[in-house]
């Protein structure tokens, strides 16, 4: 994870950051950046800095969603969990063509798509891990 942006704003790189909040008063992680306060101690918005989750995360565990079960989710859809950042587990759009492509503890990149419901995170595997999925 990257240090620390300027207070829930933004990134100033170029295209897209994921984002999660950290706590300035308990140093506890939060998602998404923009929550109303820490979720660990109850710090106000105004104690909470952006930091970037741009890093590689580990595959959790994942499954093939065959109905819509959130606004805009298309089926099937490929989930999975991962940990954001310390404590802040998620889960997740995959953008694989199947389960075939993935496995335990493979490392996924998260990217945003303009074709998911208007635009969302999804997650990838990394170039590295391409030919490391289960047979």
């Amino acid at each position: 994870m990257n240090e620390p942006v300027n207070k829930l704003q933004p990134s100033a790189a170029a295209g897209r950051v994921l984002q999660a909040a950290r706590c300035t008063r308990c140093q506890g992680h939060s998602f998404p950046a923009q929550v109303p306060g820490c979720r660990h101690c109850g710090a106000p918005r105004d104690q909470l800095e952006a930091v970037d989750c741009g890093a590689a995360v580990a595959l959790r565990n994942f499954v093939t969603v065959h109905a819509p079960l959130a606004p805009g989710l298309p089926v099937p859809s490929v989930i999975g969990e991962v940990e954001l950042c310390p404590g802040v587990v998620e889960e997740v759009l995959i953008d694989v063509p199947g389960e075939a492509h993935l496995s335990l503890g493979m490392p996924l990149m998260p990217a945003w798509s303009d074709a998911v419901a208007g635009g969302a995170w999804v997650f990838r595997p990394c170039e590295s891990a391409v030919g490391e999925a289960r047979p």
